[in-house]
């Protein structure tokens, strides 16, 4: 598999006893425990990335992923050859991350915000690029990382912003999960992923989710673990933001839910969905693994409730992540103030105090 971070899809593979082959750009704690091998690239190249896996897998035997971080700028599907591919093609993903996304929503007559290639930027309006995941090329306003991107302007929906995870296997299509979407609304950029929780909604507007989902699949005939982000209005018009065409940030949650039966269409869920989540705790300024508190990490590798927990000698960008932390909410619960106690109480262990305290949120 290859992906940015792949701790959490590595493990939902060593849970079903296959031999995992990692190719990632960020290291992590227990990886190196689900993968029987794994690589660490720091870029995209895709000569790299294919020597790799013809090492690996010289006789194109094998099954591979893509997901994210890769497949939004990979676009020649040589890298999978014969192999069976559990997510979808290059080519397809670098079709859903161009214009040509626009006029798939219209010809199919799905709901969307309007667009353009050129505009006067308000408070209307966001600057996005099309190779954004995460949120993290998708500013409020002009500044010098975005002038060179290949942009474009997309109208502000205001309403609830919701994540469908879904299953795609030879036309049969499983939903998975609804998500809520939390932000870290920064000035510049509003739309941050800080993480998702899970969510239960009207069966009408289900029904409108699923309709877009059986639109697009067929239309760009995905395949495997994808998702969709969308915005809800007051009025309850369901608009279609972006299409993930690869595994992402619920993976952990849906394993959760699932276990061993995620990828397995036919499979049916004989419970109800919990109330969880997923935070992203992002961090604060740049850092390195041995000025942190050690004994803190190295403890919370035994607990379930993290994962993506950095590794030794790991430098850690401002802003970047440091881990994920998942965790059960009661239905009443205040889910903006949780995220801010999880990452305040855990930033808080990480960098200021000098031994583990016992008593994590």
């Amino acid at each position: 598999m290859i992906s940015s971070a792949c701790e959490d899809l590595s493990f939902y593979f060593f849970t079903i006893d296959s031999d995992v082959y990692a190719i990632h750009k960020y290291n992590s704690q227990l990886i190196h425990k689900y993968c029987k091998k794994n690589y660490i690239i720091k870029d995209n190249c895709y000569q790299k990335i294919k020597n790799i896996i013809d090492e690996i897998d010289p006789f194109q035997k094998m099954e591979i992923l893509i997901g994210s971080g890769f497949i939004e700028e990979i676009q020649n599907n040589k890298l999978i050859g014969n192999r069976l591919n559990r997510g979808n093609k290059p080519s397809i993903v670098h079709t859903i991350k161009s214009k040509k996304f626009f006029h798939m929503m219209a010809k199919n007559k799905i709901n969307h915000p309007d667009w353009k290639l050129k505009a006067k930027l308000d408070n209307g309006w966001l600057i996005k690029s099309h190779s954004s995941f995460g949120g993290q090329k998708v500013w409020s306003n002009f500044n010098q990382d975005n002038l060179s991107e290949d942009i474009y302007f997309q109208k502000i929906i205001i309403g609830q912003h919701i994540s469908i995870q879904f299953l795609v296997e030879k036309g049969k299509i499983k939903i998975l999960c609804f998500c809520k979407q939390h932000f870290l609304q920064e000035e510049s950029r509003p739309f941050i992923i800080s993480g998702i929780t899970t969510i239960s909604l009207k069966e009408k507007i289900k029904r409108k989710m699923l309709s877009i989902i059986k639109k697009i699949s067929k239309f760009y005939s995905l395949n495997g673990l994808n998702s969709i982000d969308t915005v809800i209005d007051n009025d309850e018009k369901v608009y279609l933001i972006e299409i993930n065409p690869r595994p992402g940030l619920a993976l952990k949650l849906l394993s959760k839910i699932y276990g061993k039966k995620l990828f397995k269409i036919d499979s049916k869920l004989n419970k109800k969905i919990p109330n969880i989540g997923t935070v992203i705790i992002y961090s604060p300024k740049n850092l390195i693994y041995k000025n942190c508190n050690r004994s803190f990490l190295i403890h919370l590798k035994n607990s379930n409730k993290y994962s993506e927990l950095p590794y030794k000698n790991d430098h850690l960008r401002k802003g970047s992540p440091i881990c994920l932390k998942h965790f059960s909410f009661s239905k009443n619960e205040n889910l903006e103030e949780k995220f801010k106690k999880i990452t305040y109480k855990f930033l808080k262990d990480l960098l200021y105090e000098d031994k583990y305290k016992s008593n994590i949120i």
